[in-house]
Parts: C-alpha cells; sequence; structure tokens
C-alpha cells in the first residue's frame, strides 16, 4: 500500500476564548489563560486602525457629555466617568462601575473600574478584582457583591458594589464580547503587517546581501572577526542594512555575491492591508470611513456626505449606545441626563446663500461700509410679484423634496423642539437648505409667525412656556432665597446647610430651631424641617432632660461629624429651583403697579428648574433670563430700565 504523503497545514487564528470555572476559586477563567481582556487591550494599543476607529466611536458617543453634570466623586464627575465607561464598552463589550454607599445606605460616590482587572463567578453575582497579569496563588485577588441597592438600608450602610454592565450576545454567559469579534483576525493581521515593515526598516529580519566564502570554514573567534571587519568597512549605519556572511569547503569555487533585497512581499502587504481595513470597517459597522478621517477612492468626502453618514451612524449606532449610558447613570445617580451629541462639521454656508439670506446692513458692516452711509430703497412696486413668485417655487420645493432634503428638514425640526438650536438657527438652516420663506418656515416650526407679532404677542407664547413647565410653589419648603448666580458652587452651597446644622448640635446639643435659624440665616420653619430629617435619618437623636422642673430637648449627633460629612454631598434633600418675584423694596402690596407680563408670570406660582428656564430661551431666541415687564420711574424721579421684578435662587425642600 503506497504511504499517505499529504499533509495539512494549521493556519494561525485568534480563538474564542474559553470560560470555564476554576474549582474551589468561585471565580471563572476568561480564555484558557485568564486574559483574553489583556489580548484586546494588547489589539486596542497595537493596531493603529482599530485604535482610531474605537476612539472615534467613543468621540462620537460622548459627544459633549451631560447635560446635566454631576460629581461622581471625590476627584472625578459624571463626564470623566462617562469617556472611560464608553471607551470599555467599546473595546470590551461591557464595564465596571465600582458603587459606594454612605452611612445612610444611600449611594454616596461611584468609580470606574479597568474592566481587564475584573473577574465574575458565573451568574454575576459576585466579583473578583486584581491585576490578572501577575496573579500568583497567595496574592488573593479583592472580593465585591453585584450592585444590589434593594436591599436593607442597615446592609448597604458603607458598602461598597460592582455593577456590571454588558452588551448582549447570544451564547455567551458570563463574561461580554466586543462588538468587532468577528474582526479580531483582521486586527492581529494589522497588527503583525507592521511589525513586518518595522522589521523590514530595522533589517532586524531581513538582510539585503548574502557573501559566501568556500576558503574552509573558520573558528567561531574568526567569523566574528571577519564579520566586524565586513560591517565597519561596508556599512556606516546600523540600519542601513545587514550581511549574511556563508563559509564553505570548496577550492574550485571564487566568492559568490547573492542580493537577498528584490523580493515583492511589500506589494503584497499593502494590497493586503487595504482589505484588512475594509474588514475592520465591515466589523466595526462603519457606515463610512469619512467620518474616522479615512479618504474613500471614488467619493468627494464633501460636507454633505459626511453629514449624511454621520446621521446614519449615529441612527444606526451612537443612539443605542447614548440610551444604554443614559440609563446606566440614571440607575446610580438618580438624574436624568441627556448626552449632548457633537457633529463632525458644524453647518457653514457659501457666498451665495449668504448673499440671499443675510440683511443688507450685516453684510456692509461685514466689509466694513458704514450702513447709515447708504440707506436702503426698494422699489415697492416689484415687491408683491416677487413674492408670489418665490411662494409659488416654495410650494414647487416642498412637493419635490428628495429623501435626503426631508431627513434635514425633519432633523433641524427636531433640533429646534428640543431646544438645541434657536429660533434664529432653525430658520436659516430651513431658509438655506430649501428655499422657504418666513410664513413656510414659522408654519413648520410651529411659532405661528412669532416674528411678525407685537411684543404682548411675543409675551404670550412666553407666558404659555411657562405654563406648560415647572412645579408648583406650594409643594415645597423655601430654605433660603439667593441670587441667581450661576456658579459650579451651587451644590455645595446646598449642602452645607446640613453639615452647618450638624455643626451647631454638636457645639450645643440644647440649641433651639430659633436660634440655628437665626445663625443660618434661614427660616424657623426650615431649620426645622432639616432637623427632622436629620432625625429621621438616623443622623441625629433626640433625648428629653429635666433641668429643675423644666423639660429640655437635647440633640446630639449619632456619629462624629467628620465621618457624617467626609462622603461626597448629596443633593437628595434639597433642590435649586428659580422663581419670578419683587425686588427687594417690593411686596405683593404693589401689585396694582405689576405690568401684564409680570402680574401673569407671578399669578403662575411657580418655581422653573434652570434647564428648563435655559431650554426657553433656545426656542425664544433670546435669553428668557433678561425678559421683565418694562421700565419704572423709580421715587427719585430715575427712569429705570428694569421692572420691579427679578429671578432669584431658591434652595427648597419637598414637603411631605
Amino acid at each position: 500500500m503506497m504511504q499517505n504523503r499529504v499533509s495539512f497545514i494549521k493556519f494561525a487564528d485568534v480563538k474564542v476564548p474559553v470560560m470555564k470555572e476554576v474549582p474551589n476559586k468561585g471565580w471563572v477563567l476568561f480564555g484558557e489563560d485568564n486574559k483574553f481582556p489583556n489580548m484586546l487591550l494588547n489589539m486596542f494599543n497595537k493596531s493603529s486602525k482599530h485604535n482610531g476607529i474605537v476612539l472615534g466611536k467613543v468621540n462620537y458617543i460622548v459627544g459633549k457629555g451631560f447635560d446635566n453634570v454631576t460629581q461622581a466623586n471625590a476627584y472625578e464627575n459624571s463626564n470623566e466617568i462617562l469617556k472611560k465607561l464608553s471607551l470599555d464598552i467599546e473595546v470590551f463589550g461591557g464595564c465596571y462601575i465600582e458603587v459606594q454607599y454612605n452611612e445612610l445606605g444611600k449611594i454616596g460616590a461611584y468609580y470606574h473600574v479597568p474592566y481587564h482587572k475584573v473577574r465574575s463567578n458565573k451568574d454575576n453575582t459576585q466579583f473578583f478584582i486584581k491585576d490578572w497579569d501577575t496573579y500568583k496563588k497567595n496574592d488573593e485577588p479583592k472580593v465585591f457583591l453585584a450592585y444590589n441597592p434593594n436591599q436593607d438600608v442597615k446592609m448597604l450602610r458603607n458598602q461598597t458594589q460592582i455593577l456590571y454592565y454588558k452588551e448582549y450576545r447570544p451564547g455567551v454567559e458570563t463574561y461580554s464580547y466586543p462588538g468587532y469579534m468577528g474582526a479580531l483576525n483582521a486586527i492581529q493581521t494589522d497588527i503583525e503587517i507592521s511589525k513586518y515593515h518595522l522589521s523590514t526598516i530595522t533589517n532586524g529580519m531581513f538582510a539585503s546581501k548574502m557573501i559566501s566564502f568556500f576558503e574552509g570554514i573558520p573558528s567561531e573567534e574568526e567569523k566574528r572577526e571577519i564579520e566586524k571587519g565586513f560591517k565597519s568597512k561596508f556599512t556606516g549605519s546600523e540600519n542601513a542594512g545587514n550581511i549574511v556572511l556563508n563559509f564553505g569547503k570548496d577550492p574550485a569555487k571564487r566568492p559568490q555575491l547573492d542580493d537577498l533585497s528584490s523580493t515583492e512581499l511589500d506589494k503584497h502587504f499593502d494590497i493586503l492591508a487595504k482589505s484588512i481595513q475594509q474588514e475592520l470597517f465591515s466589523g466595526h459597522q462603519v457606515v463610512s470611513p469619512m467620518l474616522f478621517g479615512v479618504r474613500v477612492e471614488g467619493q468627494l468626502g464633501g460636507r454633505s456626505e459626511i453629514r449624511e453618514a454621520y446621521e446614519i451612524f449615529k441612527a444606526t449606532y451612537a443612539n443605542d449606545k447614548q440610551q444604554a449610558l443614559e440609563l446606566l447613570f440614571k440607575e446610580i445617580t438618580g438624574v436624568e441626563s441627556k448626552i449632548v451629541p457633537v457633529e463632525p462639521i458644524g453647518f457653514e454656508f457659501s457666498e451665495q446663500t449668504l448673499l440671499q439670506i443675510a440683511p443688507k446692513k450685516w453684510l456692509l458692516e461685514k466689509i466694513g461700509i458704514d450702513p447709515n452711509q447708504y440707506p436702503e430703497s426698494l422699489p415697492t412696486e416689484a415687491i408683491p410679484s416677487q413674492v408670489s413668485a418665490e411662494v409659488k417655487a416654495v410650494n414647487e420645493n416642498l412637493k419635490n423634496l428628495t429623501g435626503r432634503q426631508w431627513q434635514s428638514l425633519t432633523r433641524i425640526i427636531r433640533k429646534f423642539e428640543k431646544g438645541e438650536i434657536s429660533q434664529e438657527q432653525a430658520k436659516l438652516l430651513l431658509k438655506s437648505s430649501l428655499g422657504l420663506n418666513d410664513d413656510e418656515v414659522n408654519t413648520m416650526l410651529s411659532i405661528d409667525n412669532a416674528m411678525e407679532f407685537s411684543a404682548q404677542e411675543k409675551d404670550e407664547l412666553l407666558l404659555a412656556e411657562f405654563a406648560k413647565c415647572g412645579v408648583k410653589k406650594s409643594d415645597y419648603l423655601i430654605v433660603k432665597t439667593l441670587p441667581a448666580k450661576f456658579t459650579s458652587q451651587e451644590f455645595n452651597e446646598v449642602n452645607q446647610l446640613e453639615a452647618n446644622v450638624l455643626d451647631l448640635l454638636r457645639k450645643d446639643k440644647r440649641i433651639t430651631p430659633e436660634i440655628i435659624a437665626e445663625t443660618l440665616d434661614i427660616e424657623v420653619d426650615s431649620a426645622k424641617q432639616i432637623i427632622k430629617r436629620l432625625t429621621d435619618e438616623g443622623r441625629i437623636k433626640i433625648k428629653v432632660v429635666k433641668v429643675g422642673i423644666d423639660e429640655v430637648i437635647e440633640r446630639t449627633l449619632t456619629e462624629p461629624l467628620a465621618k457624617q460629612t467626609d462622603k461626597t454631598p448629596e443633593t437628595l434633600n434639597f433642590k435649586i429651583l428659580y422663581e419670578y418675584t419683587w425686588k427687594p423694596g417690593f411686596t405683593d402690596a404693589d401689585n396694582d403697579t405689576r405690568r401684564n407680563f409680570c402680574a401673569r408670570l407671578q399669578d403662575l406660582d411657580k418655581l422653573w428648574s434652570r434647564a428648563e428656564i435655559e431650554t426657553m430661551s433656545r426656542r425664544m431666541g433670546y435669553s428668557v433670563w433678561d425678559r421683565k415687564g418694562g421700565w419704572y420711574t423709580e421715587p427719585d424721579g430715575f427712569r429705570s430700565k428694569e421692572c420691579r421684578h427679578q429671578w432669584v435662587r431658591q434652595i427648597v425642600m419637598k414637603k411631605k
């Protein structure tokens, strides 16, 4: 029988990691060597194409960060944590968050945990954290339970839990896989190609010449001397090219020089690199390489193409990622925040477009001409027919809008409705992209020709906006009134109130709410309410003692003040809201002097958040903070530009 001489070549492959539970340890191995996340991290750091795509996706997902930024811990805010978590999700398909509870059993701080340092038990109820690259049997990891805020408050006090978020993939348990899992071979190949080019440049792998001698085989010492002599004489640079010396014994042959540099491998690798790039874009679900700075042959790469590609990428990929992150942070903080998107290219207009839509006075100012020297004079008799022709053209345009134009139209209207762009910006974009006039634009934006309204009609629109949002003032107890100045210290001022009350009680356990209110410049009812909350939360205890024939209330701290205030401050007991109210020196006794706008806004008896008022400003096209009731004459005869009212910042507590 003829012997079978067929052999099989085993090709290299990045293996799908095996997940196997370690006996008597509790954690599940992530890959046979328990280092699959480290391999993913190594690929991210070493493949330039893969690295660029991942970072680009993270930038689009994170955008400009949250619209409502909160403090995550003593060192980082929510936006800083957001970027780290988003990067982990893109690299590993999941992320870990360390959640720390305070003495009250509430979340006091949270931190990002590097994904590659965490291992889990089979059902994700227990997590093990350490540097697994250097794991030794005697170096045991730190163990934490899974995030579970529904436990008894006593169980949660001063505890730390791990919140694990992972993207779903069918058939995968315990750990997560990245979205680009199918492109791992392409990423590894990209790394190997870069190694080839580096080796070629440095000649660490390839020699350029081989010289063969046939006069006999010298000793090792003689070989080193011959090699040293050749290098010093013929290679001036260390990286200029290596020479291979070959020794044999054949007196009939003369020394022979062979060229080793003639190879087609570099061209082959260039073709392969392009193929790998396409595989990477497919694996990463990239709709257009232009979004990541890669020029594609056959495409112009214009602004409209990039914007369209971004809209598709955002709708098919980024939106879902952003919604998941928003829900994740809401779960931890209890605060609803939205990620503000960022676009790859801002809106710009050509000179021709500006000539059509920009006021003549603005254009004259831009080129340095005083518009007052050249008053406009328009042929009024030509206007009616011109307008009529424009309206006809607009109607025709609306009938024949392309799919892309409808997409642009709906995007602009959606951004305006969300308050992301102002009324003026929305109008300008609709006019320039679709050729619409003011009537058509106002109808689409549902603003009923607001630009043509009188001042009174504009006030009606704004009052309607105020009536739609805000909260009833009667549902809240006002603790303190402050000027409406927006600083990063707002929340610190709020939380300092509790700390100040605790400090006064620490110094004098018999201090009364009246003295506390006078000392802190707050209402007595507010002081009583704060004391009640602190008592209900178990942070102070009350004892009635007899002093002579009188009974005196003593309030003492259940824990030292330092322990009660060393955690990240919370804002659960207080809110900062804004009220339109009288300036100092005026009261409800002056109601008869109020302008219509001021009277109706005050009579709503509401409080509004800063975000609500700023959203109204974007929708109305001007700063709502500056809208007042009009001029009034002061007692000394001075004419004030502003009315008798102002915006103030109210620190409030919800009434029970």
